[in-house]
This record gives structure tokens, C-alpha cells and sequence, in this order.
């Protein structure tokens, strides 16, 4: 394969920005879009050709045409998070390379069904997080790699982002954003951030990266919120701001927050800080604002300010983008030199957009491990899913599930579900064991033993008896099916 053809699923906002670097990035091609808004799909295909007027993309507004019928390789897609699995599954049971707007999903199910999805294919999967490619995080990386910091103890991340009442609907048939207030005169429907039930779910841009600087997993969380209604807008039935508490497999604990009705002074503002045994990092929430460092061991009497940035994209490339900046004739699969990435500077994010694409091209073409495979997006995806459990529940600590496969999983595979036996001889069925088999409190189970090693759990199906005479959601009497004839006997007499 010398290129890779792409089709886009998803044409609102992000895909603006999507359809431009794909053409910036060298050795792939747009080939096809997909939304269910014609509208969006046709505005969408003029994007496309004012970038290149010799570009030949297909339009579809049906996901499975697009993949049965379309010239290409990989479907890049931008929908709403809890129709990333789905869309995802679909492309790679049809044989397509996937990469997956941020966040993966909004379920622990959802995480696993990708990842074995994945492992029984023989395709790239990448998640399309942007901030880990920054400068700031190349070098924090190394930092702890080197021991510079010493050992990490405390990691926090926040993501806050003031957005406007138009960022909650869109209109129906032309998908464009509309007010709030718009929404109750026109047909519309609810956007990806009114449809996210915790704002906690939204970390990859402050979790991804610090997992990635630290080579860690977080194995505990706990989260905490606001009350469940927005103080700025009173018809937002979600949190203001929520606080995610994490404890990783190496013993760091890490701070992670996120709120998006939160009035901020720069729009997006993203804030990352390192402290260690011997100093401590820190990136500024406004990046047009210097860093600071402070470091023990070098006779630092105070903090010193420090601009992260990169110069020569070429000779600090971001880690696993070895060719960016390659420029090759379409189609020809040449790269002739090295030189700088100027096309990076084109692309949203501060230049950023550029990165995750160009890692997934060369993770195709070149058979290399992808930037950001899908055990590192599910292990982004799951502390914060976690998290939002948390709060539904308290703030309880929550274990999370090691997505990797090992002794006690075989890849492909879904994990076994165990539990615990306590010293009065009860167990507590998984979740996912009660939602599989439609338990509730209150069913009754069978166990039928086989042999001295296994036993099967049965739901006991109900009897005529305990079911005859009740109507669903009416309390009332239970009546046997003696009292009912009865009933009926005097009736006809």
C-alpha cells in the first residue's frame, strides 16, 4: 500500500478541521464522507474540493454503504462518543482501519467490546488525542525517564471550558449549532456535550498525556461533583464541575477535573503539572503563557520560567511520527528528505491536529505500533467512566479493570467475571453477569452443579402463580389462579 484512503463519518464541527489535515498529511487521501445531514455531507464535499479540485470524494448518508461501497482503507470517525464503539466495531468487521475521535465511550462494555473487537482483527486502531504530541509532554516524558523529577508522587490535570448556550443544540437539518432558546422553535436535536451525563467523562486531553509522560495505569479512582444542575445554566441538568481522584499501579496519585458551563478567561483552558521527590513541572492553563520549573538538586533558589515549544519539527518530532514533514508526491509513496513539517503549522490546536493522523498513516503504511492503540484509549476511557460512577455512588473507590491481556485473559476474549465469597456463604453477582442474565432484586437463581469444579448459575423461571394477575407498574393484590376462577364462577352465575 503506498497510501491510504480514508472516509470521514461525522461532518459537523470537528470535521472541519479533520478534512483539511488529511489532505496536509502525506500518504493518505479523503475518499468519502458519511453523515446522516445531507446538508452537512454536501457542505462538507465543498470543503473537500476547494482543497484539492481534482479530489474525487464520494458522498453517503448511509454509514454501511460507505463501507460496503467506498474506495477505502480507514474510516476516520468524528460522531458523537457513545457511537464511537459501534461505528468502530462496524468498520473493522468490514476490514477498515479505525481512528477515533476523543472520548473512546461512555461504558466500561463499550471498552472492552472495542478492545476484543481489535485484537480478533488484523487492524490499526487509534485514538485521535492530540495533546500528548506537544512539546511539553516530550519533555516531561524524558524528564522522568531520566529522573530528573525523582520519583513522580502527585499528577494534576484540568480541562475547563466555558462554552456558550449554543454549544448544547444543533439544527436538524442543517446540523449547524443553535441557541438553546432556538432549540424549542425549530427541530434540533441535542449535541455530544448535552448527551455526555458527566463532564468527567471528557479527560483524554489531560489523562492520555499524563499517562503517557509517567508509562503508567491508573488501577483506583474515586470522583466527586457539583450538584447535578448547572449553576450558569439553569436548564442544564448536569454538574458544573467535576473532580476525579486516581491512585496508578506505580504508586502516583493523580488530580484530574473538568468542567465545561464554567466561565473561563482564555475559552479552553488545559492546566498539567509534575511534582516528584525532587522538583516539579508545570504547564500554564493560557499557552501563550511560559511554563515553570523548579528542580532541587540544582541549587534552584526559585522557580524558573520555561517555554516548551518546538523549533525544528523535524529533530523533535513528536514520539511515534518518525516521518513528519516528509513530503512526497501523492500516490508515489516517495519521501526524498527531511524537512520541516510546515503543513504541521496548518492544522488546528496549535499545530497539534496534524500529529495523530500522520501517526496512524504511518502506523498503515509502515507497520508500526500505533501511537495511541486502543489498550492506551481504553485505559484513558475507563478511570474516567469509573470516575462518574463514583459520583452516582457517593464517591466510592473503584477498581479498574487491566484491559491488556495476560494469564487471566486471552486476547479476543471478554474477561471472566468473579466474585467474592464472604463468611456467611453469599457472593455478589458482577454487574455485568446481572445485566447479561436481566436480574433484579428479588429474582430467585438456581445453581446446578457439574461435577467438583463448576456450577451454573440459572435465572428460576417464574410460575403462573406468582405472575397471574399483576399489572406492570399498578400496585395491588396478587390473586391465584384459584381466586381468579372463582371470581369468574360468581360472575357468570
Amino acid at each position: 500500500m503506498k497510501e491510504v484512503k480514508i472516509g470521514v463519518v461525522g461532518l459537523g464541527n470537528r470535521s472541519t478541521a479533520w478534512i483539511p489535515c488529511i489532505h496536509l498529511v502525506p500518504g493518505c487521501r479523503l475518499t468519502a464522507i458519511c453523515d446522516k445531514v445531507e446538508t452537512l455531507v454536501n457542505l462538507r464535499h465543498r470543503l473537500a474540493a476547494d482543497l484539492n479540485k481534482d479530489a474525487r470524494v464520494a458522498r453517503y448518508t448511509d454509514y454501511d454503504a460507505m463501507l460496503r461501497d467506498a474506495d477505502i482503507d480507514a474510516v476516520a470517525i468524528l460522531v458523537e462518543p457513545h457511537n464511537n464503539v459501534e461505528l468502530a466495531c462496524r468498520a473493522l468487521e468490514a476490514g477498515k482501519h479505525v481512528i477515533a475521535e476523543v472520548p473512546l465511550c461512555y461504558s466500561l462494555e463499550d471498552c472492552w467490546r472495542i478492545v476484543t473487537a481489535v485484537e480478533r482483527s488484523d487492524r490499526v486502531f487509534q485514538l485521535g488525542e492530540q495533546v500528548r504530541y506537544s512539546a511539553f509532554v516530550q519533555v516531561w516524558k524524558k524528564m522522568v525517564r531520566d529522573g530528573t523529577l525523582g520519583k513522580v508522587l502527585y499528577v494534576e490535570g484540568q480541562y475547563l471550558h466555558g462554552m456558550g448556550p449554543d454549544r448544547y443544540y444543533h439544527d436538524a437539518a442543517t446540523g449547524a449549532r443553535i441557541h438553546f432558546r432556538e432549540a424549542k422553535k425549530r427541530k434540533s436535536y441535542k449535541s455530544r456535550f448535552w448527551d455526555m451525563p458527566h463532564v468527567i467523562l471528557y479527560l483524554p486531553h489531560e489523562l492520555s498525556p499524563m499517562l503517557h509522560v509517567l508509562d503508567e495505569r491508573v488501577v483506583k479512582v474515586t470522583g466527586m461533583a457539583t450538584r447535578p444542575k448547572s449553576y450558569r445554566y439553569e436548564w442544564f441538568p448536569h454538574a458544573d464541575l467535576e473532580v476525579a481522584l486516581m491512585h496508578t499501579e506505580k504508586d502516583t496519585v493523580m488530580r484530574m477535573m473538568a468542567g465545561f458551563t464554567v466561565a473561563t478567561l482564555g475559552g479552553s483552558e488545559h492546566h498539567h503539572r509534575l511534582i516528584g521527590v525532587n522538583g516539579w513541572v508545570e504547564q500554564p492553563m493560557n499557552p501563550e503563557e511560559k511554563g515553570k520549573l523548579w528542580l532541587a538538586e540544582r541549587f534552584m533558589a526559585d522557580k524558573a520560567d520555561v517555554k516548551w515549544a518546538y523549533k525544528d519539527y523535524w529533530d523533535v518530532s513528536p514520539v511515534g511520527v518518525s516521518h513528519v514533514g516528509q513530503r512526497h508526491s501523492r500516490g508515489t509513496g516517495q519521501r526524498p528528505s527531511r524537512d520541516t513539517p510546515m503543513e504541521a503549522l496548518q492544522s488546528g490546536h496549535y499545530g497539534l491536529d496534524y500529529y495523530p493522523i500522520a501517526a496512524f498513516v504511518e502506523s498503515i503504511l509502515e507497520g508500526k505500533p500505533s501511537a495511541m492503540d486502543v489498550y492506551a484509549a481504553a485505559e484513558t476511557a475507563a478511570p474516567a467512566i469509573l470516575a462518574a460512577q463514583s459520583i452516582e455512588r457517593g464517591g466510592v473507590t473503584l477498581d479498574v479493570p487491566d484491559f491488556r491481556p495476560g494469564r487471566k485473559r486471552k486476547a479476543g476474549r471478554y474477561p471472566a467475571s468473579t466474585s467474592g465469597l464472604t463468611s456467611k456463604g453469599q457472593i455478589t453477582l458482577p454487574k455485568r453477569v446481572r445485566d447479561s442474565l436481566h436480574l433484579h432484586t428479588g429474582d430467585r437463581m438456581e445453581f446446578l452443579v457439574r461435577g467438583q469444579t463448576e456450577a451454573v448459575l440459572k435465572p428460576v423461571t417464574k410460575t403462573v402463580d406468582e405472575v397471574f394477575g399483576r399489572l406492570s407498574g399498578r400496585a395491588g393484590v396478587t390473586r391465584t389462579v384459584e381466586e381468579m376462577n372463582e371470581a369468574i364462577a360468581r360472575f357468570q352465575s
